[in-house]
């Protein structure tokens, strides 16, 4: 199963897909057409052994999902998401 991390202005979402084959575009224009609202404006599948950052969206480090990427770990010098 491949995950993939949206983003846009105001939320980050996750999305599971079963299809391996999809590409993070086909999966953005599908995600866009049923949530037009969500107004999502990119799309990254998240590789194997990481997890996306609760606070940005970014590919973090290991699959601990309140560990925050290394930006945000720089910018807020706290390295959990639950420590903000």
């Amino acid at each position: 199963m491949a995950k993939y991390v949206l983003t846009s202005d105001k939320q980050i979402g996750i999305v599971k897909y079963s299809y391996k084959d999809k590409t993070d575009e086909e999966v953005l224009k599908m995600m866009q057409e049923n949530e037009p609202d969500a107004n999502w404006t990119s799309c990254t599948k998240i590789p194997r052994g990481k997890h996306s950052c609760r606070y940005c969206g970014s590919i973090a480090e290991g699959t601990y999902e309140d560990l925050l990427c290394e930006d945000c770990r720089s910018t807020f010098g706290h390295s959990l998401f639950s420590e903000l």
